[in-house]
């Protein structure tokens, strides 16, 4: 997926896309322009049905400081002329000119703008002055490992060391304690120890119940320890508590919020701020319209490639969405 286009318009995407349910909603979308053939892009394409018939509704953003005028929505209104949208949406983050609202409306033009800030009473109260931290952790050395392994029936907590072999249940040697470790840090949710961690130099401590070897090409499978006996015998691993030395970087977030007013947006609220987790951008955006929250994100890597995600309403936890984009002009 190519990298796109601004803080805002990516807003005005992921409130549509949260409030556009039954269609399809496409950022930077490229629509073939009637005239020339080649394809234009516009910020953001809804494809639905209204009435029974399939409908196509361009949006347009901008994020200026100052109001737009005439001259915008008239470039606009030549632009979707000779595209096949049949609605026109315009988007102004500081709103626009009293001749360029009578010029919309005269053309049957939607306009859009956000309100006032959002109210005390409001749903997204709390974001008015919404306290939002980006939390990152650099782990600096293992400190120590302890597992719980089952013996006779009973559990027993022992120090391991990462050079200690693991067996499948089968007797099949899997390799070094420390690439279960490895694995773990590579797929562990963190978000539980960080959310009680501080700033700075600290321990950090990790507790997996049953933990898990992932396989190529197969699930992940349950870890034994050889006990030295007569016979050998091997001891399931049941519990791993990791310790190590760690850095959480606190970076906070400011946060931008209002309400957008128009028809379409059912006054949406609405709230955005960005910054940067283990070196990715990352832009949130939280949305409350028709009684319903959505959280979502974009993370922009170095390169450019950005991928979205969306948290699960009871979970909290980001699941990507699946969309696309095509390189291509304005």
């Amino acid at each position: 997926m190519p990298a796109r286009s601004n803080d805002f318009q990516a807003v005005v995407y992921f409130i549509k896309k949260n409030l556009a349910a039954d269609a399809t909603v496409t950022e930077s979308a490229q629509l073939r322009d009637r005239v020339t053939g080649q394809l234009r892009e516009v910020d953001v394409v809804v494809a639905g049905h209204m009435a029974g018939h399939p409908t196509v509704i361009g949006i347009e953003c901008r994020g200026r400081s100052r109001k737009d005028a005439v001259s915008w929505v008239e470039e606009m209104r030549a632009k979707h002329d000779d595209l096949p949208t049949d609605q026109l949406v315009l988007v102004s983050a500081s709103g626009f000119s009293k001749a360029a609202t009578l010029k919309a409306r005269h053309y049957g033009i939607q306009i859009v703008t956000p309100g006032s800030p959002i109210a005390d009473d409001g749903p997204l109260a709390r974001l008015r002055d919404p306290q939002v931290d980006f939390l990152g952790v650099t782990h600096d050395r293992l400190v120590a490992l302890h597992g719980m392994v089952e013996l006779d029936g009973q559990t027993h907590i022992s120090e391991l060391t990462p050079d200690l072999v693991l067996f499948a249940a089968d007797g099949t040697e899997l390799g070094p304690l420390a690439d279960l470790v490895r694995s773990t840090y590579d797929g562990l949710d963190l978000r539980s120890a960080l959310a009680a961690a501080q700033g700075g130099d600290q321990y950090l401590v990790i507790d997996v119940r049953r933990p898990r070897l992932p396989q190529p090409g197969s699930e992940a499978i349950e870890v034994y320890l050889l006990r030295e006996s007569h016979p050998p015998h091997l001891l399931p691993l049941r519990g791993l508590r990791i310790i190590c030395a760690s850095r959480v970087d606190v970076r906070p977030v400011q946060m931008s919020a209002g309400e957008l007013h128009g028809p379409g947006f059912q006054d949406a609220a609405f709230a955005y701020g960005s910054g940067q987790v283990a070196g990715v951008d990352a832009l949130l955006v939280f949305t409350h319209a028709s009684g319903r929250e959505h959280l979502s994100v974009r993370f922009t890597d170095a390169t450019g490639v950005t991928t979205d995600w969306t948290a699960d309403p009871e979970s909290q936890e980001l699941i990507p969405q699946t969309s696309a984009l095509e390189a291509g002009g304005g």
